[in-house]
Parts: structure tokens; C-alpha cells; sequence
């Protein structure tokens, strides 16, 4: 038994590593990519493609039912010493990074450090709720954020100013405009968008608005709490054998993540999507959470699918098939898996997709019957507006020159097909990547014209996340092998 035991914590703690490493390449390419719009060679940029990629791929077989290699796992039991050492090294880093975010948010006026608009234009928004505007259809809140937070770039659009090219403007070129723009804006018609100051539903501001409210110095607080209640959720709930390991795994992938701290706000989207992934098997906990995360923030909208495919494949289990659609038509194939499926199935999925809309909805209501042309645009700025390309995924490639840029219509097919790609997987391979489909709801943002790092920030914590699952799963079939098993039988029959 302690030999058993031994052999499954150093399985236990090489997806831990594998989660570690994942994070440290995502932190590595956040970090040396946290000025996009400078140039980088063709080298640096397919490093960044690759570094991106491999960090995706270990995120998701950490996740995953596959066990393993025995080549892998007798590598790592030479290196094991070597990998605790990094990971107690990445454990002094991040307090080192926690500390700093921390004395940012509470001793730091924001107007020195808010160098997003994403951060700037969300107080902004923030702040006209409270007094009374809709942000919606307040155009001349965008000049005012600008000038309340100096450090705050906006989006530069192609065209007009800044030309028709696709490589991204200098930030000093940015800054220059910018400056013209506050003080004569129609000397820079098409350099910026007004509109971008609300290009995200309305819960992405409103979540914020108690805090200014309260007089609080600024938003990121809510940042920084959800952040540490992660932590300790992640680390309370893995098996208590395994803390240690989840600590050290955690201490990884938190860099990128405190640097989102106060320059996106991918941590609220985290807690929503693992809110309802932790109690998917609650219909009404599961499909509110994730309606609110997509109130929040478009970047939730991929999760939707994956888990209404995933309540639609619970109800069927003989969906999901064992044996390759080789020799198969594939129309034939999913006619009959269609048949396969319970119509308690489907109710279940429809119901959850009115929930879920329902929660979405309820935020934004007000905003859609005051302004509904206003609030619809502003929900797809993101892939209409003129925006340059930029990213650490695919676009890299074009971004370093080792490929021509191609237009955003290539790039957005390309992840429509990625995302049915990943639908299928999870379709074809539902037991061996239960845990896992999350993190499939990420591998499409790789091919998209605007692959920003930190779109894949959460990458490591949802692995971090399905490797606690995955042992508790597997704490919990043990009693019941050895209830089973010859040995314990045997001394009953004698």
C-alpha cells in the first residue's frame, strides 16, 4: 500500500509540474510582451508562438484522464529535486509580485499606475453610472478618462492617423497623437474611437461602481480579493496530501495572473467560469454564474458552448462514442448519436441556455431599453472596430514577419473552426477530458487577430483546478478497490 501510494503522488505531483511549467512559459511570454507594440524579431516571435502553444498543450494534459509516458515520469523522478527547487524560487517571486500589486492598489495614486484602457475606461464607467449617465451613450467620458489617468494609451485604429499598414504603431507614436487628440480632436479624426470606452457589457462596470461608491481609492481592490479568495479555494479544496504541491503549482502560474491584477480583469471572469464548472451538476448555480460572466466580459461567451455541450453529453452518455469514425459517414454517425440522446437531455441544455441568457440579460437590461443601437454596437467593438493586429498567438508569426499579415476574416474563420474542432474533441473524448473542457474554450483565442497574453492567463489555475478534481475523484474510488481487491475478500472467506 505505501509503495501504491508513493507511485501515485509522483503522478500526482508531474501534472503539478506540468501546470508549473505551463505557467512560467505564459509568465515568461506576458512579460517580455507587455510592451506588444514594440517590433521583435522573427525568432522572438515564433519563440512567443511556440512558448504559447506548448504552454497550452502541458495546461491541458495536465488536465487530462492520460496518464503519463514512463519515459516522462522516470526523467522527472531524476529532475524531481531540480523542480521543487524552481518551484520554491517561483514561490519567492510571487510573494515578491504580490507585495508590489498589493502596494499598488492601496498606496499608489491610480493615475500612475492604471496603463490600461481597459482599466481606466472601466472606473470611467464606473464613475458615470453613480452620477447619474448612461456610459453608453457618453462619449465625452472617453476624453475625461484620458486626462484622469495619464498613463492610460488608448486603442489606436488603422486608418486615418495612423495609416493602413498592419504593424502596430510605436507607443511613443500612440502617446503623440493622444496628446494632439486632448487638445484638438478633430485634428486626429480616426486615430480613436470614443465609442471604445464601453466596448464590454454592462456588469464589467457595474461590478466596480460599489467601490467608488464606498470612496475606495480605486477599483483594483475587487481584483486583488477575488484573486487571493482563488488561492485559497484552489489550495483548501485540492486533497490534503497534495497541498504542498498545490501551493508550489500555484506559486507558478500566479505571475502572469498578478500582472492582470492591474492591467485586465481576467481574475473575475476566472471566478465566475469555475463558480459554475465546480457546480455544473447545479443547473441554477452553474448557469447564473456563467450568464453574469458573460455580462461581464465577451471573453466568457467561448466557455458558453462547452458547457451546454457538457449538461447536453450528462444526460447522454451514449453520446459520446468508443470505437473512430473511420469506415463512417460522419452525417450518418451524428444522426445517430442525435437519436442516442434523451429528450430529458435536451431540456436539460435548453434550460440552462434561458438561465443563462436570463443572467445575462438582467444586468444590461436597463442599458439595452435606454440605448439598445448604443449598448448592441458596443458589444461587438471588439471585432468590427479597426484595430491592429496583436497578440502572442498565431498573428505573432505575422507580427515578427515570418508570415505576410492576412486579413481579420482569415484569423476569425480560422477560430470558428478551432472552436468546432475543440466542441468535437470533447464530443469524441468527453470521459478523457471531462476536467479538461474549460481549458479547451481557450484554444481558439490562439488563432484570433487579438490573441493578447492575457487571454490566456487563467490557463494554469483552470489546469490547477482540474488536477484537485481529478485526485479527489480518485481518493474517493480507492476505498472501494480495496473493498474489492483479493486481499481484503480472502480473510472475509476464511
Amino acid at each position: 500500500m505505501g509503495l501504491a501510494r508513493w507511485r501515485v503522488g509522483r503522478a500526482c505531483s508531474l501534472r503539478y509540474v506540468a501546470v508549473a511549467l505551463s505557467a512560467a512559459l505564459l509568465a515568461l511570454e506576458g512579460v517580455s510582451s507587455f510592451g506588444l507594440a514594440l517590433p521583435i524579431s522573427g525568432l522572438g516571435a515564433l519563440r512567443m508562438t511556440l512558448d504559447v502553444a506548448i504552454a497550452l498543450a502541458l495546461a491541458v494534459l495536465a488536465a487530462t484522464r492520460i496518464p503519463a509516458p514512463r519515459a516522462i515520469s522516470r526523467l522527472y523522478a531524476r529532475l524531481r529535486p531540480l523542480a521543487l527547487a524552481g518551484a520554491l524560487l517561483l514561490l519567492l517571486f510571487t510573494g515578491l509580485s504580490f507585495l508590489n500589486t498589493a502596494n499598488l492598489i492601496f498606496f499608489t495614486a491610480p493615475a500612475r499606475y492604471y496603463v490600461t484602457d481597459v482599466v481606466g475606461f472601466t472606473e470611467e464607467c464606473a464613475r458615470l453610472t453613480l452620477s447619474g449617465h448612461n456610459p453608453y451613450t457618453s462619449p465625452a467620458g472617453f476624453v475625461e478618462a484620458l486626462r484622469r489617468f495619464p498613463q492610460v494609451t488608448p486603442s489606436p485604429l488603422r486608418g486615418g492617423v495612423f495609416g493602413a499598414g498592419d504593424d502596430y504603431p510605436a507607443h511613443s507614436t500612440v502617446v503623440a497623437v493622444e496628446r494632439r487628440y486632448l487638445a484638438q480632436p478633430a485634428a486626429t479624426t480616426g486615430a480613436f474611437d470614443p465609442r471604445t470606452l464601453t466596448s464590454y457589457p454592462a456588469l464589467s462596470f457595474l461590478l466596480y461602481a460599489p467601490l467608488i461608491w464606498l470612496g475606495l481609492p480605486d477599483i483594483l481592490l475587487l481584483n486583488l480579493l477575488v484573486f487571493m479568495a482563488l488561492a485559497v479555494w484552489l489550495v483548501a479544496r485540492a486533497p490534503r496530501a497534495e497541498r504542498l504541491w498545490t501551493t508550489l503549482a500555484l506559486s507558478a502560474a500566479l505571475p502572469l495572473l498578478l500582472f492582470s491584477l492591474i492591467a485586465d480583469t481576467e481574475v473575475v471572469a476566472l471566478a465566475f467560469i469555475l463558480i459554475a464548472w465546480r457546480y455544473r451538476e447545479r443547473r441554477w448555480v452553474s448557469a447564473i454564474a456563467l450568464g453574469l460572466g458573460c455580462a461581464f466580459r465577451q471573453y466568457c461567451w467561448f466557455f458558453a458552448p462547452f458547457f451546454l455541450l457538457d449538461a447536453l453529453l450528462s444526460g447522454a452518455p451514449a453520446l459520446a462514442p468508443a470505437a473512430s469514425l473511420a469506415g463512417e459517414r460522419l452525417r450518418e454517425r451524428a444522426l445517430g448519436a442525435a437519436r442516442n440522446i434523451r429528450a430529458g437531455a435536451w431540456r436539460e441544455a435548453a434550460s440552462r441556455a434561458l438561465i443563462l441568457l436570463g443572467a445575462f440579460l438582467i444586468p444590461n437590461l436597463p442599458y439595452l431599453l435606454a440605448s439598445p443601437a448604443a449598448w448592441w454596437t458596443s458589444l461587438w467593438l471588439p471585432v468590427t472596430e479597426q484595430l491592429f493586429p496583436l497578440g502572442v498567438g498565431l498573428v505573432a508569426l505575422a507580427k515578427g514577419h515570418l508570415l505576410p499579415y492576412a486579413p481579420s476574416a482569415l484569423y476569425t474563420t480560422l477560430e470558428i473552426i478551432a472552436l468546432l474542432a475543440c466542441l468535437w474533441a470533447q464530443w469524441r473524448w468527453r470521459e478523457q477530458l471531462r476536467e479538461a473542457v474549460p481549458l479547451l474554450a481557450l484554444l481558439p483565442l490562439f488563432f484570433a487577430w487579438r490573441s493578447l497574453p492575457n487571454y490566456f492567463a487563467i490557463a494554469p489555475l483552470l489546469a490547477l483546478f482540474a488536477v484537485g478534481a481529478l485526485l479527489h475523484a480518485r481518493t474517493e474510488r480507492e476505498p472501494v478497490a480495496q473493498a474489492v481487491s483479493p486481499g481484503h475478500i480472502a480473510p472475509q472467506a476464511r
